[in-house]
């Protein structure tokens, strides 16, 4: 699954001082912004769902549904996510075994592994289903470690951020907010209770974060991916100020040659006239003739404008409304779900929704705000709609060719190879 680093400082001298571990976390962050997670997932994601197609003919297995166990890109993204897994585990094992931090810094960069840990295995997990839980740095065990259940890993999940959101403070360590907080791991933990279906827990946790006055929807979603944004919880850092998903979505250059990731028609039309999220959110090329349309939440593709500087967001807080709606709204709390709609449409620039909305209405306004508000944003899209039980129904409208086995992808073949305890998983 993944070797020990051949290159790593010994941990002796890693747990030696402050300044070398806040430096091994660091490079955990950094991890996370390179190509494979935070390019290839958010891509394949968005092209197995109903959100994205392809010009590009070798990813068509993809927008069609029909990934080898063999492929390159779920390989590599496998590997590089158990690489920060490794990693997070490393410095858990370091802070427990070595005594030269602070306790304070011990405490705090404890949390932070754990929290890019449970991070981690959200998505594995989603994208994967049963995955090997790993928890340790043994290569011996890891090596040939066996798939754990869903419930275990989305167990430890819980486990990891429920410790983070007690020690983690809740301002940033590194002035920009970069490194997880207490706000961070309470954001994810709200995530996951509403993947677990604990309806009044994810109400709970979502409303501290929203409660919380340090973050809050801009007026317009013209400037919600800057460096800093005041409604992001947390993001990568780049010192370039442009981002791999930026250049992957946006043209070559301003006037409109070819992206070779345009949405899907369906996609297009979902949104509502005027709002305010097609307009600063998605641009438009010509191609063969053709108008498609792209995403353009990250508008600096090689370098960055002046001021409008843009890191890779991991959390945001228009998705802590939109799990307390959803939430509310299986709860029947209706008026309190719309309310939090409500929030994320004015900023939009959209009517109000009607105060008289049933339960099944206001369920499917929120599927609607959340596509709308969250697309190409890690796979949200692929993901929720597994979580709400919509995946087979949308996905046999739109790709005839699809089956229900496709909602997980296929454990990557070099994985089953080295490790005879793997089980690949069904229709592959």
């Amino acid at each position: 699954m993944v070797d020990s680093p051949s290159d790593e400082i010994p941990a002796e001298d890693v747990y030696t001082n402050d300044r070398l571990a806040d430096a091994a976390v660091a490079n955990l962050y950094f991890q996370l912004s390179d190509y494979f997670p935070s390019n290839i997932l958010p891509l394949i994601n968005g092209m197995t769902a109903d959100e994205l197609t392809t010009l590009n003919s070798s990813q068509l297995k993809y927008v069609n549904n029909a990934i080898p166990a063999e492929d390159m890109q779920i390989l590599a993204s496998w590997r590089k996510i158990y690489q920060i897994i490794y990693g997070a585990n490393a410095m858990i094992e370091g802070i427990e075994t070595h005594t030269g931090l602070s306790t304070g810094k011990a405490r705090q960069l404890k949390g932070e592994a754990k929290f890019l840990r449970a991070y981690c295995y959200y998505y594995m997990v989603s994208c994967w289903g049963r995955v090997p839980l790993v928890t340790t740095t043994d290569v011996n065990e890891t090596a040939l470690a066996s798939q754990a259940d869903i419930d275990s890993v989305y167990k430890r999940i819980i486990i990891d951020l429920s410790y983070a959101s007690a020690v983690l403070a809740p301002y940033y360590v590194a002035g920009e907010k970069v490194r997880a907080n207490k706000w961070s791991a309470k954001a994810l933990l709200a995530r996951v209770y509403l993947q677990r279906e604990r309806w009044e827990d994810a109400i709970t946790v979502a409303s501290e974060v929203i409660n919380s006055g340090d973050y809050t929807p801009l007026v317009s979603p013209d400037s919600v991916f800057l460096r800093n944004s005041r409604p992001a919880i947390l993001q990568l850092w780049r010192d370039e100020g442009y981002t791999f998903i930026g250049q992957t979505f946006l043209p070559v250059n301003p006037t409109g040659s070819l992206s070779f990731y345009p949405f899907t028609t369906d996609f297009m039309q979902t949104f509502e006239t005027g709002d305010k999220r097609r307009t600063y959110w998605t641009g438009s090329f010509t191609y063969g003739g053709t108008l498609y349309h792209h995403a353009c939440k990250y508008r600096n593709r090689t370098a960055a404008a002046p001021g409008r500087e843009e890191y890779v967001m991991l959390l945001r807080i228009e998705e802590q409304y939109l799990i307390r709606a959803e939430a509310q709204a299986m709860l029947n709390n209706v008026g309190a779900a719309l309310a939090d709609l409500n929030v994320l449409r004015s900023r939009a620039g959209l009517q109000p929704l009607r105060a008289d909305t049933m339960r099944d209405s206001c369920l499917i306004y929120v599927d609607r705000e959340r596509r709308m508000e969250l697309f190409t944003e890690w796979g949200d899209r692929w993901i929720s709609l597994s979580r709400t039980g919509h995946l087979d129904s949308i996905m046999h409208a739109l790709k005839p060719g699809w089956k229900t086995t496709a909602a997980l992808y296929p454990i990557p073949q070099e994985e089953l190879n080295r490790n005879p305890h793997l089980r690949q998983n069904d229709g592959y």
